[in-house]
């Protein structure tokens, strides 16, 4: 009797620790690469996303020049992809817009005027969503 008390209190704290672990913000995504994969070769016959998500954080069509990363990314391969970027770089002040182009393995990183995010940081965030950066390139005075 008294080992069916040990192993239920011993349970009980495994379930009630899970939620806590699972709620860790901060995953090291440095050794994760989508860089293989290739969404065109992929069958997508089980599941349906004919319109591949490309909205921002804001209404990427209101922006309209403005300082500008475009980040080549290695490993885009579908929304899922674009969903963890935006979820990263959302939490950046000077991110005002992300549109994420798949087939062009591409990040536009519009930023707030007056705002800045260096090249490392780019790199930064990009590696913590779990993709490695190629290039960099600035575009309206970013």
């Amino acid at each position: 009797m008294k080992s069916l008390k040990i192993i239920g209190a011993f349970a009980s704290i495994i379930i009630l620790s899970q939620p806590a672990y699972a709620q860790q913000n901060e995953m090291n995504h440095d050794g994760h690469n989508h860089s293989e994969m290739k969404h065109d070769q992929m069958n997508h016959d089980d599941h349906d996303h004919p319109e591949m998500d490309e909205e921002g954080i804001t209404d990427v069509s209101t922006v309209i020049g403005g300082p500008t990363i475009v980040a080549t990314v290695n490993g885009l391969v579908c929304d899922f992809c674009a969903q963890a970027l935006k979820k990263v770089f959302k939490k950046e002040e000077a991110v005002k817009a992300l549109k994420v182009n798949l087939d062009a393995g591409e990040v536009r990183i519009f930023l707030r005027e007056g705002q800045m995010l260096s090249d490392a940081v780019v790199a930064k965030l990009i590696r913590k969503s779990g993709y490695s950066l190629v290039e960099t390139k600035r575009e309206g005075g970013a």
